[in-house]
């Protein structure tokens, strides 16, 4: 008789446990589901939620959302209309979690060295001839021509054309030089040995005649000028466009 009761309680437990699950589903489902949803929304973690919890069975749409801006706190709904509603922790993972633990390298001075990024030079523009020029020639637009070079080593260079163009050479010059003050003789308006136009005003009467300069100057200053005519010496004041004026 005792025999036949403990059987019929153990069959009873037995039944129980498979209606129960049956009717029911596991904190481990719940989770997997939790889980799938994660890696939909691309986070990767882990639920935190107890596996051998049961609740009842859910017959309509388990609803997945986050609590917070986060993913740290999920909130777990059965749409049934007496259904579960469930908080869950979930337990992020970083981004290296996996990454092999490696053995630092060596540090020596070669490889700081190599580290460090080399400084690139500073591109200058420059004047350089573009064709040979000879002692005395008159620099003109078409001889020079403007180019980028590194600054390492280039000092006293010329970057404007218009400081060029009309200055006068010491020396020969081969093309692609580049030009410098020393290849040029200082500039003037004017320079010892130019052809000039001598302008005397007297009055309201202006005479012009050819002169040559005998001293160089700048606009404004006095210099001597040679009459071509009569060959005298007199001194004017440097004018525009290569005229000297004579004031009596």
């Amino acid at each position: 008789m005792f025999k036949v009761i403990i059987k019929n309680f153990l069959f009873f437990i037995l039944i129980s446990i498979i209606n129960k699950q049956a009717i029911a589903i596991s904190g481990e489902e719940i989770s997997a589901k939790v889980s799938q949803w994660l890696i939909k929304e691309g986070i990767k973690a882990t639920p935190v939620f107890p596996k051998n919890t049961f609740y009842k069975d859910c017959n309509d749409e388990i609803e997945i959302k986050k609590v917070f801006q986060n993913y740290k706190t999920i909130k777990v709904n059965c749409l049934d209309k007496n259904g579960f509603k469930l908080i869950m922790r979930v337990q992020t993972l970083k981004n290296d979690e996996n990454k092999k633990i490696t053995k630092p390298k060596m540090v020596t001075k070669a490889s700081i060295k190599n580290k460090i990024p080399k400084k690139k030079n500073k591109l200058l523009k420059i004047i350089k001839l573009k064709k040979s020029v000879e002692k005395n020639d008159i620099l003109e637009l078409d001889d020079i021509e403007t180019v980028l070079v590194e600054k390492k080593h280039q000092t006293s260079f010329f970057s404007n054309k218009k400081d060029l163009v009309g200055r006068k050479l010491k020396t020969n010059l081969k093309m692609g030089q580049i030009l410098h003050p020393r290849h040029l003789f200082e500039s003037f308006d004017i320079n010892n040995g130019d052809i000039i136009s001598i302008v005397s005003n007297l009055g309201n009467v202006s005479v012009t005649v050819s002169g040559e300069a005998q001293d160089s100057g700048n606009l404004g200053d006095l210099i001597k000028v040679k009459n071509l005519k009569s060959g005298k010496v007199i001194k004017g004041y440097v004018n525009k466009d290569k005229k000297i004026k004579i004031f009596r």
